[in-house]
């Protein structure tokens, strides 16, 4: 047996075993789902949300507002965006209007000296925000069920040495065949390697969708502050909380984020940050390439010349990719609706092999229209010119 077929047999095998144990994990956090929830204590910890902005698109709207209709008693919402020039910024001032009740600020301006313009104006949002106990964040393209908080909060006070609650997340595509492509690598790639790897190792890091920390975690941690230089700020914000002694908790809650790519190079430099991404902060994720089942039992059938055990061998591959996908989406995400767009999966498979290699070739990357460099300890630089 020469190598060209000796490796991708073994990748296939290696992706084979991927595909079960995910679907296992995946399994495992859904009956986590329906466990009884932390209870809150008497008087609940004051918590303020934090949501940066940058941009509108046609579901910031309705996602600020599923935030604002959250049912927990002392909340207070903080909305920070550069100028009053970003159309994000007319959202908040007209559903200040509609939202009388809630505590809502809108933070204009960034912390000076940040890489990182989302931290730019966390850093702002958080001074403000001076009676916070609890702080959550979350992306702009994040939505929310009433009860978001309750359980959260609870599972973060549960525990002194727990310091974050972090939420896993599923995806809805805005219609364009991009976003479509978008939300099937959140669901079927992106969330199964989170639950495996919570079901293997403690976390060391927290996820964008959801982070809520405690405020003193927060300071032992060196603030916002400590990662205004970070391409991956979720992921060192954790880190740091973790070097600090503390837990990191991915709660048992999902939150919902709604993909907007309109065109296929805008889902393709977003694939290719968060691959760079992965591969600075976590070198060991070039092995996930062994996980590409579709490309490896396609190189078998090349380098076994068409032969009737390789195209069998692909097959079940197939098979096996779209099984764990359907258990995925049908039973831990419960979106039956996304099922019919399963057939699409070997293909952004195939894609993806595409953005991996194609991470291999730079650690420049591009986001929100700017681009820079990602050095030695995931800093990153802007690139002008």
């Amino acid at each position: 047996m020469t190598i060209w077929i000796a490796l991708p047999a073994a990748a296939v095998v290696v992706s084979m075993f991927y595909y079960i144990a995910a679907t296992l994990a995946a399994i495992r956090f859904a009956k986590r789902t329906t466990s009884p929830l932390s209870p809150l204590p008497k008087v609940p910890p004051r918590v303020a949300v934090l949501k940066p902005l940058h941009g509108s698109s046609n579901s910031l709207a309705g996602n600020l507002v599923s935030f604002l209709e959250i049912a927990y008693p002392r909340v207070d919402y903080y909305f920070g965006v550069e100028s009053y020039e970003d159309g994000a910024a007319e959202i908040p001032v007209a559903l200040r209007q509609r939202y009388q009740y809630a505590n809502l600020t809108l933070i204009v301006g960034e912390e000076p000296n940040c890489s990182n313009r989302k931290i730019a104006k966390l850093v702002k949002m958080a001074d403000r925000a001076e009676k916070a106990e609890v702080f959550v964040l979350s992306d702009a393209d994040v939505s929310v069920e009433r009860d978001y908080l309750n359980p959260i909060v609870g599972e973060l006070v549960s525990d002194e040495k727990i310091g974050i609650v972090t939420c896993a997340y599923r995806a809805r595509p805005g219609g364009s065949f991009a976003s479509r492509l978008e939300a099937l690598y959140v669901n079927t790639d992106f969330l199964p390697q989170i639950l495996l790897a919570e079901m293997i190792e403690p976390m060391h890091y927290a996820l964008g969708a959801t982070i809520a920390i405690k405020r003193k975690v927060l300071e032992a941690a060196g603030g916002f502050r400590a990662v205004k230089n970070m391409l991956a700020d979720d992921f060192y914000l954790g880190n740091f909380t973790n070097t600090q002694g503390y837990e990191i908790k991915l709660s048992d809650s999902l939150v919902t984020l709604t993909c907007e790519e309109k065109s296929f190079a805008e889902f393709w430099h977003h694939q290719l940050r968060w691959a760079r991404t992965y591969r600075t902060v976590r070198p060991i994720s070039i092995a996930t390439i062994l996980m590409h089942g579709p490309f490896w039992a396609l190189m078998l059938v090349v380098a076994s010349r068409g032969s009737a055990a390789a195209f069998a061998t692909l097959t079940l591959v197939v098979a096996a990719r779209l099984a764990m996908s359907a258990a995925i989406v049908g039973r831990v995400l419960k979106m039956p609706g996304m099922l019919s767009e399963l057939w699409m999966v070997p293909l952004k498979d195939l894609i993806m092999t595409g953005v991996w290699f194609a991470s291999l070739l730079s650690n420049k990357v591009m986001w929100a229209g700017r681009q820079f460099k990602v050095i030695r300890g995931g800093v990153m630089r802007e690139v002008k010119g």
